[in-house]
């Protein structure tokens, strides 16, 4: 009974709406108990003063204060979340698969490593010019109706959509 809860809870898939609608009530508790917005971009700045101590870096000094926020926490939740549903899953182990893209590429480990890290550098960049990641605007900020997250929002869907498509083209022989 207890192994069928934990499987359905952590290892099987949830419903897409189960889940929309706990990341929407999500967004007021955070408010209400933070005062502040879900997002986890802000996470890994708070991870980069952690690991950087030493560096007089601009933007993790002025915007990171508290070293230790809630959200590191959150980040550390999802890395434990998903340890647990690897181990619960009985999948547990590190793999550089990527789904379909590293079947149909047939790289080695190590351009993948570097195609997706520089990938994440990208995404991190993105983030710090837009002001916050896309679950920050897309989320949080539409739903306290600012343009500029709507704007962030569409752009990041256009965005996706280009680069989408041409990785598609360029990588995958415009494979589906």
């Amino acid at each position: 009974m207890i192994a069928t809860i934990f499987r359905s809870i952590f290892v099987d898939n949830w419903p897409y709406w189960f889940g929309g609608a706990l990341i929407g009530m999500l967004v007021p508790l955070l408010y209400y108990y933070f005062n502040t917005a879900l997002g986890v971009s802000t996470g890994y700045g708070n991870l980069a003063k952690i690991f950087l101590p030493a560096k007089n870096l601009q933007w993790i000094q002025s915007k990171f204060a508290d070293t230790f926020s809630w959200r590191v926490y959150f980040i550390g939740g999802i890395i434990l979340g998903g340890l647990i549903s690897s181990i619960l899953s009985g999948n547990f182990g590190f793999t550089a698969e990527m789904g379909r893209f590293t079947a149909i590429a047939g790289w080695p480990v190590i351009l993948n490593a570097i195609f997706f890290f520089g990938g994440g550098i990208m995404l991190g960049l993105g983030a710090r010019i837009a002001g916050g990641c896309t679950s920050g605007h897309s989320i949080h900020g539409i739903a306290n109706l600012h343009l500029s997250s709507v704007l962030a929002t569409v752009f990041f869907i256009i965005g996706g959509i280009i680069s989408a498509n041409i990785v598609r083209a360029l990588f995958l022989g415009g494979a589906w």
